[in-house]
């Protein structure tokens, strides 16, 4: 089970990037002990957007709540993972996946 303060502070995060005209955000992470690599995509008026102006802002909050997501369910006893998708929809709902395949050798 994620934990849901920690999702609930990536929602938080990338909602900000939710105006009136962008129905859909979905961000791909790659997340390790030191590091954090993500990608956005936005449905913006029914186009899909690749890259989104602003994610500078919100890049900080996603890190750190994607890090400590990944600690918490580590200490859990939960399977590691590296890779993650989510999705935000204007409507509020939420969906994230986890791969737990193992990550590329450095």
């Amino acid at each position: 089970m994620e934990s849901s303060r920690e999702l609930e502070k990536i929602g938080i995060a990338i909602a900000t990037m939710l105006d009136d005209s962008v129905s859909e955000v979905t961000v791909v992470a790659e997340v390790h002990d030191d590091w954090v690599e993500r990608r956005y995509d936005i449905v913006q008026n029914g186009k899909l957007v690749e890259g989104v102006e602003g994610e500078r802002l919100v890049n900080r909050s996603v890190n750190d709540a994607l890090s400590a997501l990944r600690r918490d369910m580590l200490k859990e006893g939960q399977e590691d993972w590296h890779h993650c998708s989510y999705v935000l929809r204007a409507d509020g709902s939420f969906k994230m996946d986890f791969d737990r395949s193992t990550p590329p050798s450095a």
